[in-house]
């Protein structure tokens, strides 16, 4: 990553944050919409309803694939700040870097943007759904695997019956 100029870096990482805001803001929005609002919404024909309403049918799957885009992101955001943190400190950039960046994200990619999903759920959640139910079709069998695997291990745990779809 050498080669990579500190600006593209940057915006890369300014580009991981706001998608870190997207899927946290998302995944608030979802959870918090008035489900008998929704339910009538849908029922009156309305798209972006009927495809909130698809997603929040399953919703280990949605949370699943939230889950799996910010870790992703996040993960992502935390080795792009380490390479520019290392470039413009040497190794005494790593601590700083992770420090910055837990702030950062924490800020920008968590509280504001979830405290913003809470306040108002449909202008987050409809225009969300645009892009999570394509996003859901594409990484269906990781999330699959995964939801898979956690409701293993919640059995392992005596608790039974994790996935809605067997209730």
């Amino acid at each position: 990553m050498n080669d990579i100029p500190l600006g593209v870096l940057f915006a890369i990482l300014v580009i991981l944050i706001g998608l870190s805001a997207f899927f946290s803001s998302s995944e608030t929005g979802l959870m918090a919409l008035n489900r008998y609002r929704l339910r009538h919404q849908a029922k009156k024909g309305q798209s972006a309803a009927q495809r909130v309403s698809k997603l929040l049918a399953r919703p280990d799957r949605l949370i699943g694939l939230i889950l799996l885009g910010n870790n992703f992101v996040n993960i992502l955001a935390s080795s792009i700040a380490t390479v520019i943190a290392i470039r413009l400190l040497d190794d005494a950039g790593i601590p700083i870097a992770a420090l910055v960046l837990t702030l950062v994200l924490l800020i920008f990619g968590e509280v504001a943007p979830k405290t913003l999903a809470a306040l108002h759920p449909e202008r987050i959640a409809y225009p969300a759904s645009l892009i999570l139910a394509p996003l859901l079709k594409l990484f269906y069998p990781l999330v699959w695997a995964v939801n898979g695997i956690a409701n293993t291990l919640l059995k392992l745990f005596g608790v039974t019956n994790a996935d809605p779809a067997q209730q």
